[in-house]
Parts: C-alpha cells; sequence; structure tokens
C-alpha cells in the first residue's frame, strides 16, 4: 500500500500536493522492498500479521494521516487499513483522503465500516481499464511515449522465448513475464 503519492488518474499532480510537508508512507511485508523505499526517503511501516500490523499502521496513519492511499491488494490489508483511517470524536480534519483501489492480491472483498464514511472525508475509487474513459487514456500516450524514448519508463520484465511459455507463466517475482517470439 501506498499512500500520499501520485495515482495512475492523479499522475500530473505531484505528490507533495497531496499532503504538504510529508514524505510518502509505503507499508507492506516485503522487508528489501521498504528498505529500498526508505532509502528514497519514504516513511515505511513493515507489517505483521494479527494484532502487530494493525497497531503499526494505525500508529502511522495516526502520527500522519494520509491525503492519498493506493491499495494494491484489498482484502484484510484494507480492511485493516480502513481501521487505522476510522475515528471518533468531532475533531476537525480539513483533509480528504482519497482511497484507489488498484489490486486485489490480498483478496478480492474487504467490508467498509460505515464509521469509517461517517468520520472522515473521503473517496473511495478504483484504478483500472474501467475507471479512465478512452479520450483520457489517449490523452496520456504522448507523454508514456516520449518517457519510452528518453528511457525514464521504468518496467522491469523478464523476457522468455515463446519456446519456454510454460515459464513464462509459472513466472513469480517482482518483474513482468513477457513472451517474445523464439
Amino acid at each position: 500500500m501506498t499512500r500520499s503519492a501520485p495515482s495512475p488518474s492523479h499522475a500530473s499532480r505531484p505528490a507533495s500536493e497531496y499532503r504538504a510537508g510529508s514524505a510518502p508512507a509505503e507499508w507492506g511485508r516485503d522487508h528489501e522492498a521498504l528498505e529500498r523505499l526508505r532509502g528514497l526517503g519514504a516513511v515505511t511501516v513493515p507489517l505483521a500479521a494479527g494484532d502487530a500490523g494493525t497497531t503499526a499502521l494505525a500508529t502511522a496513519v495516526a502520527e500522519a494521516p494520509p491525503a492519498l492511499v493506493l491499495d494494491f491488494v484489498w482484502g484484510p490489508v484494507a480492511e485493516a487499513t480502513f481501521a487505522a483511517l476510522g475515528r471518533t470524536g468531532t475533531d476537525d480534519d480539513s483533509a480528504a483522503i482519497d482511497y484507489v483501489q488498484i489490486g486485489s492480491l490480498a483478496g478480492t472483498e474487504a467490508a467498509l465500516p460505515a464509521a469509517l464514511l461517517r468520520s472522515r472525508r473521503i473517496r473511495i475509487s478504483g484504478s483500472g481499464a474501467g475507471s479512465v474513459s478512452k479520450a483520457a487514456m489517449i490523452a496520456e500516450l504522448p507523454e508514456i511515449i516520449a518517457r519510452f524514448a528518453d528511457g525514464t519508463f521504468d518496467a522491469p520484465y523478464t523476457g522468455y522465448p515463446l519456446s519456454r511459455v510454460g515459464e513464462a507463466w509459472a513466472h513469480h517475482g517482482r518483474t513482468r513475464a513477457v513472451v517474445i517470439p523464439d
């Protein structure tokens, strides 16, 4: 999960516009990835199973409520995030939270507490092929093509010849499997 960082639908806005003066915060179970992100200046929260992960997440959210949450995992992790974002009382909190659901690696369903919707200004949306118009996608193509051309588009992949398509299908890891002609 990521908070206070731009999403595909917010790509034209820098992360600093989401929460002035705060560093992006990342939470997850991949300690290697969290270390890499910490080295880039992000605040990281390693999640443990059960109450320890929920407590760490709640502490991080209480210290610096996010303006943007990019959720790549959904399921129980989203439910823990919703619990951390919930609050009681009537303290003013003028900052809205955009919660963008992107993937479902941890589960395809998550319960959304009604109290969260009443206690915070939160907008929950999805990011996928159906969440953006064709016109908006086409409008972004020149920038994406320019990034390919100048080498700034980073899309790590592992190439597999067509004769090894079975290996590509079984591929796991940080890169995308790409099948190429033999």
